[in-house]
């Protein structure tokens, strides 16, 4: 499989892309421990997520914290 844009996004998570989906791999700094394939589907159904959970918290005003 090739590995489009591999980049380290945080917490030991690595994503790439397949060219149809987004890979996520967890690492142990010497091979990759899990790894989850997000199909577009399902991409957009996280982002959709993180939108309700953002204006959920914000209704009670607490906004999710953003990255710095």
């Amino acid at each position: 499989m090739s590995e489009q844009f591999k980049e380290y996004i945080g917490d030991g998570i690595y994503a790439s892309f397949d060219g149809y989906q987004i890979w996520l791999r967890t690492s142990d700094g010497i091979r990759y421990t899990n790894e989850i394939a997000l199909e577009p589907s399902v991409f957009n159904a996280l982002i959709d997520y993180q939108e309700r959970l953002a204006r959920a918290h914000a209704a009670r005003g607490e906004p999710l914290e953003e990255s710095q």
